[in-house]
């Protein structure tokens, strides 16, 4: 997930954010592909170090970063906050500056659950924030799209309740009946005896 150059068709990470926020699914998977592999070159003891929304180049929808300029030993953690700043400035649409407290971002429009896991990457102490990219990768959940199955539970479900009702209705004695021979003296005959 590095490139020494820079595709022309391709574009940055920058460049989609001028034309609005990412959806909260899109960004978290654009993060995780960074984390794994910021994660892989803190394992052969290096790093990025310079991880921005413009040295984050989009190839068909996928991360490629710029090549590593650093070592590992000073970087991991200033790796991880820088993704987790990303991911802070892609989904909520506002910049994250150099310094700036969990506490005073305006947290609007970001799930509780991500919320939670970005104010721990983004702690102004590096102790608070995840060890390695790696934990703040199994963090990150991808929310799912709307589940299309409860539709199909409800239809299923009140099938159920329709079969299960004509089949137990005359053995509970909960049916109505018709008497044999119809109702009343049209069409039937009279009993004579």
């Amino acid at each position: 997930m590095t490139s020494e150059t820079t595709p022309s068709s391709s574009r940055t990470l920058a460049d989609r954010l001028r034309s609005g926020p990412l959806s909260v699914r899109e960004a978290t998977q654009i993060c995780r592909a960074l984390l794994s592999a910021i994660e892989s070159a803190h394992a052969r003891g290096v790093g990025y170090g310079d991880i921005r929304a413009n040295t984050v180049v989009l190839e068909q929808g996928r991360p490629v970063l710029a090549p590593m300029s650093t070592t590992a030993s000073e970087s991991p953690a200033a790796d991880v906050y820088a993704v987790a700043t990303l991911l802070y400035e892609a989904v909520s649409g506002r910049s994250w500056t150099l310094g700036m407290k969990p506490e005073s971002a305006d947290w609007s429009g970001i799930p509780r659950r991500l919320r939670r896991t970005l104010r721990k990457a983004l702690s102004t102490s590096p102790d608070r924030r995840w060890p390695n990219a790696a934990a703040f990768q199994r963090a990150l959940w991808v929310p799912r799209p709307r589940d299309t199955i409860w539709p199909a539970i409800v239809v299923i479900g009140l099938a159920a309740a329709i079969i299960a009702a004509i089949v137990f209705c005359k053995p509970l004695g909960l049916c109505w009946e018709r008497p044999p021979g119809g109702a009343g003296g049209a069409g039937g005959a009279a009993d004579t005896r």
